[in-house]
């Protein structure tokens, strides 16, 4: 009998869509909770470490860390998302992609969070605060994505031109590219186009 699921997070894709991808292509049900912003100031306490996603299994315990997930569903319920003979071909994989969203977080986060920057609250709303947000997202999209989009592009070619390791079947990695890539073709960030990746046919 199949486990009930019960997958928690934003009505955003952010780090839960990977976990999402990868339960659908192994077409297991689960409850996929979406969380209104509006609860979460009273929900947050409540979590084991004041962060979503978290997930339930069978009305058990709660579970935190969404690679935990990720990595858990594609052992679980597939033969081909998390392979054991493939076991490092993927995490080399999905490391790359983690490089990726991690070179991408301070251009990200510089007009939400400033402050963890050392820069004062509102200062992405000031004149100086919005030219550098500008000036880092536009600079990172010039410089630091053709960067990671040519060693995807690599990868790709030389796991046999479809997945980012070799093989028939996508694995969890492109569970976790997908989402990474579409976020900058959304047209949901200030200053980065939602065409930016159209100059890349290979991956889009």
């Amino acid at each position: 009998m199949a486990p009930k699921i019960k997958l928690s997070y934003f009505d955003i894709e952010g780090v839960a869509e990977p976990i999402r991808l990868a339960l659908v292509l192994t077409g297991t049900e689960f409850e996929d909770d979406r969380v209104p912003f509006s609860k979460w100031g009273d929900m947050k306490p409540t979590t084991p470490y004041g962060g979503l996603p978290l997930m339930t299994i069978d009305d058990g315990p709660v579970r935190t860390e969404s690679k935990a997930m990720l990595r858990w569903v594609g052992a679980t319920f597939s033969k081909d998302l998390y392979p054991r003979e493939k076991l490092f071909e993927i995490e080399e994989a999905i490391g790359l992609v983690e490089d990726m969203n991690k070179s991408w977080t301070a251009p990200l986060y510089i007009g939400m969070r400033p402050h963890i920057f050392g820069y004062p609250e509102g200062y992405s709303k000031t004149e100086e605060g919005k030219e550098k947000v500008a000036s880092m997202r536009k600079q990172w999209v010039e410089e630091s994505l053709p960067k990671f989009i040519g060693f995807i592009e690599d990868k790709i070619e030389k796991s046999g031109g479809k997945w980012l390791v070799e093989g028939d079947q996508p694995t969890i990695a492109d569970c976790l590219l997908v989402p990474a890539l579409r976020n900058f073709s959304r047209g949901h960030i200030d200053h980065v186009e939602a065409n930016c990746l159209d100059k890349y046919p290979k991956i889009v």
